[in-house]
């Protein structure tokens, strides 16, 4: 196995879902089938750049909600960083909405702020400081990057936070990006592996760390 195959996988092989719930708490029971990862980032962001305003944005970005369609309907759900369930041990993971909604008003009062921002650390900034208990770094990103998305903003930078450090860590270790670059809470670009700088936009970079660290651990160690 190669990055390259990986970049294969991650853009060509199929991906689908099960969500029981939509975004409301109200059974569908449906599964979402998508091209690749790629093709359900893209169709997720693109929900984001379409809205109308940034404050119809903010209060779908802030919950993880976007619409996406399935044999002809069209169903509102929140995306699974976010979206509340009880993991294998019992315990409740997820953002509650009423966390979420904490975090949606926080950033309404910094709507002036969000709308003259240029670019992707200004947004995030704006995001951190508008954060509440229980809305951690992945959700920032995740929000940051769906506002950034509206404002056709993209991150300049691999932000390494929860999965996606664990997987760019592996990558350090194995010897694919300069040792000590996970110390830090982004790797820039030209930190990145050739393959990724050549193939991946920076926040499908971060989107690859996280779903593939269990496979980076079956690459061969770089000479």
């Amino acid at each position: 196995m190669t990055l390259e195959d990986l970049i294969a996988k991650y853009k060509n092989e199929s991906f689908e879902f099960f969500k029981y719930n939509n975004s409301k708490g109200e059974r569908i029971n449906t599964v979402f089938v998508f091209e690749s990862q790629a093709d359900y980032l893209d169709k997720y962001l693109s929900y984001y750049q379409d809205l109308p305003n940034l404050t119809e944005v903010i209060v779908f970005a802030s919950d993880g909600t976007f619409k996406i369609s399935r044999n002809g309907m069209e169903y509102f759900i929140r995306h699974s960083h976010q979206d509340v369930f009880t993991d294998k041990e019992g315990n409740t993971r997820g953002v509650s909405l009423e966390v979420s909604k904490i975090v949606r008003n926080n950033l309404i009062k910094r709507f002036n702020d969000l709308m003259t921002a240029t670019d992707f650390d200004q947004i995030k900034q704006i995001v951190t400081e508008s954060k509440t208990k229980g809305f951690g770094e992945l959700s920032i990103y995740d929000t940051s990057l769906r506002i950034a998305k509206f404002k056709n903003i993209e991150p300049d930078k691999v932000y390494l936070h929860a999965g996606a450090r664990k997987g760019y860590e592996v990558l350090e270790r194995k010897g694919y990006i300069p040792i000590g670059a996970t110390k830090k809470n982004y790797l820039t670009i030209e930190e990145l592996p050739f393959e990724f700088q050549k193939n991946l936009k920076t926040y499908e970079a971060e989107n690859v760390g996280c779903l593939y660290k269990a496979q980076f651990e079956q690459l061969p160690n770089k000479k």
